[in-house]
């Protein structure tokens, strides 16, 4: 191979390289850019999934408080009448026996007085049974009550489906884009629930009002839970540290103790050698002296 060739093949090679590094850089921001599209896109869905969550809620509460006001009239008046039912029962039983065995006008007219007044409220209070139409609105009541329990846990499990997902990385825009669809026909059936028929405008202020209550309620109770859990927490806490603190108390005065103890034998030892070598000096100091007077008699 010729130098000039060698040159060629080397500069070719170099632009290769820088060609090669360019497209990485590019490749690598257009992942970035669609890696932030994704992200932004995931929050804006995750946003409106929680908003549309949130509103079936809000619809959810207000049939379940329509449902509840309804059937508690349709119990208290079909209990009214079934107790007024046996009391014409008992009161024709009576008008009959009075009627048979003492043959008393009066009191038979009193008695029918009161059974026609008595039939009179039940009439009355089946009429309004049949004009309020309590079983139709109780059937159309719970079906919607149904319906919206049904997609709100479905908003739920498209929620936690992106979240589990987004943790995984293993979400694409496509997912999202299925989803976004989703959700919208979620929306679109949420909204076509048709419960204004059986409940008043009042009756909807009112029910929007006890639900503002109600999660204020819940609110503060779980508040209240919170703020009871780090007192508790606190409290323990400062157990830990007074126990752990006597115990170092109860450590270091142990090590005293046991200094002390070794203190103690240490200063005896000495005293014990001390007194050794009085003795021994005295005992010398004897010896020396008999040694003398031995030598003076001699």
């Amino acid at each position: 191979m010729s130098l000039s060739n060698y040159l060629l093949d080397m500069n070719t090679n170099e632009t290769d390289n820088e060609i090669d590094n360019d497209s990485l850089q590019k490749l690598r921001k257009l992942n970035e850019i669609n890696y932030k599209k994704i992200i932004l896109k995931r929050n804006q869905l995750l946003e409106r999934i929680n908003t549309s969550k949130n509103e079936t809620s809000t619809r959810l509460f207000i049939v379940t408080e329509a449902y509840d006001k309804f059937n508690k009239e349709y119990y208290y008046l079909s209990l009214t009448i079934l107790i007024l039912s046996s009391v014409i029962t008992f009161v024709e039983a009576i008008r009959l026996i009075v009627t048979m065995e003492y043959n008393n006008k009066i009191l038979t007219l009193h008695l029918n007085i009161l059974l026609l007044i008595i039939a009179t409220i039940i009439t009355i209070l089946s009429s309004i049974i049949r004009f309020k139409n309590y079983r139709e609105i109780l059937e159309g009541l719970k079906q919607s009550q149904s319906t919206l329990v049904l997609y709100k846990n479905k908003y739920l499990r498209q929620f936690n489906r992106i979240s589990y997902n987004y943790i995984l990385n293993s979400i694409s825009e496509n997912e999202l884009i299925k989803i976004s669809d989703k959700i919208t026909l979620y929306d679109k059936i949420v909204k076509s629930i048709n419960y204004f028929q059986f409940i008043k405008n009042n009756d909807i202020i009112r029910y929007n009002n006890n639900k503002a209550k109600f999660d204020l309620k819940i609110y503060k109770i779980k508040t209240d839970t919170r703020n009871e859990f780090e007192n508790i927490t606190k409290q323990k806490e400062q157990e830990y540290v007074n126990i752990y603190n006597n115990n170092d108390v109860s450590i270091e005065l142990a090590n005293y103790n046991k200094f002390k103890k070794i203190n103690d034998l240490l200063l005896d030892k000495d005293e014990y050698l001390f007194n050794m070598a009085v003795k021994k000096y005295n005992l010398n100091s004897n010896v020396v002296y008999l040694n003398k007077k031995i030598n003076l008699n001699n």
